[in-house]
């Protein structure tokens, strides 16, 4: 369910242009307006679908902890199991880390937060938020992030380690 929930977002991404709002100054008025479609109605439909997927990943989490109890057959079997249990780890940290997510936009719409950027105070999309109902931040922020952790400081040159420096050897 969450890949799909992903691949929207991705495609609502890809439509949407980014532009440079975030820097400008928005007025309670015009928040309220970009919200107005989140409705009581709509909020609580959104929080029933973020209880939902909440309760997938809590489920799948689960019956992961009760295979990883049961260790039969040979030693191929066990190898075999060993690997699953590594790519059962890597997906049960990155569920969670969506768990996460999900449970603070509940607490977001608990306290009536919901729907806005945790950094900018903006309102966030709403192909977005129906996108992904538990992202933390706008698009327009999201890709500023991304940029940064593409843009980080390159690691040290080891190129040249192992060649022949040139000195006097003998």
């Amino acid at each position: 369910m969450t890949k799909k929930i992903a691949k929207k977002a991705a495609a609502s991404a890809a439509k949407s242009p980014v532009k440079a709002a975030e820097k400008k100054t928005v007025s309670p008025a015009s928040i309220a307006k970009e919200r107005a479609w989140l409705t009581p109605a709509k909020i609580k439909e959104i929080r029933a679908e973020l209880v939902s997927m909440r309760d997938e990943i809590l489920k799948t989490v689960r019956k992961q902890q009760v295979d990883d109890g049961v260790d039969n057959g040979d030693s191929v079997d066990q190898a075999s199991q060993s690997i699953e249990k590594e790519l059962l780890f890597e997906l049960s940290d990155n569920e969670r880390g969506t768990l996460d997510m999900i449970e603070a936009a509940i607490r977001k719409i608990d306290n009536g937060t919901y729907g806005l950027c945790e950094a900018t105070q903006r309102p966030i999309a709403r192909a977005r938020l129906e996108a992904i109902p538990y992202c933390r931040y706008s698009i327009e922020y999201q890709n500023q992030l991304e940029n940064k952790e593409t843009e980080a400081e390159p690691g040290p040159d080891f190129s040249t380690i192992g060649e022949f420096s040139g000195g006097n050897e003998g």
